[in-house]
């Protein structure tokens, strides 16, 4: 192989790696398109809220996360989710590898991720959410590797969140066709240096 051949095939594998990454898509969910006091549920999964409202298919399902009016500060507004239970989950089955939001507490609480759905498998990461309800303030949680659930627990009805915001993994099937597309470059390579 000459040094130009290689350079030509690094470069080729560096754009498919590229492109690849950008297959990863970053959701924002804000649950404005949620009824103000229904549940979320199936509204970010293609599905509706508990008040039949249809919403958008990132994937995402929610479980006891119910929206109130957003008037615990300006980033919160028109709506916000909170936990109805002690413990809400949001499951990602295709899973993601960020995990951004706004939030407000009125007692100490959290924002678990794990590998696993239903806040199952292990615990990657968590973060204490602030505690002043009224004025929402950004938060994040860190963690490496790929997670498929966050858990928002404390007190029922004690902590807020909006803003959601995570990075998707790309689908199986993404990563099928960019190993076939770099199969098929290096067939025309081979054929190419042979002629």
């Amino acid at each position: 192989m000459t040094v130009k051949s290689a350079l030509k095939a690094s470069v080729l594998v560096g754009l498919l790696g590229l492109a690849l990454q950008a297959q990863a898509a970053t959701i924002l969910m804000n649950f404005d398109g949620v009824t103000t006091y229904a549940a979320v549920d199936e509204f970010y999964n293609g599905g509706t809220d508990s008040a039949g409202a249809f919403g958008v298919n990132y994937g995402v399902s929610y479980h006891d996360f119910l929206t109130v009016d957003g008037s615990y500060g300006q980033t919160s507004l028109p709506n916000l989710a909170y936990n109805g239970v002690e413990m809400a989950v949001a499951n990602v089955a295709a899973g993601f590898t960020s995990l951004s939001f706004t939030s407000g507490a009125f007692s100490t609480s959290y924002m678990d991720v794990y590998s696993g759905l239903n806040g199952t498998g292990t615990l990657l990461g968590s973060v204490q959410l602030g505690s002043n309800p009224y004025a929402f303030a950004a938060t994040s949680v860190t963690f490496s590797g790929v997670a498929q659930s966050f858990v928002l627990r404390g007190g029922s009805g004690q902590a807020g969140i909006d803003d959601v915001q995570i990075t998707t993994v790309p689908e199986p099937e993404t990563y099928g066709m960019m190993l076939a597309g770099l199969a098929l470059v290096g067939v025309a390579a081979r054929r190419k240096q042979r002629a």
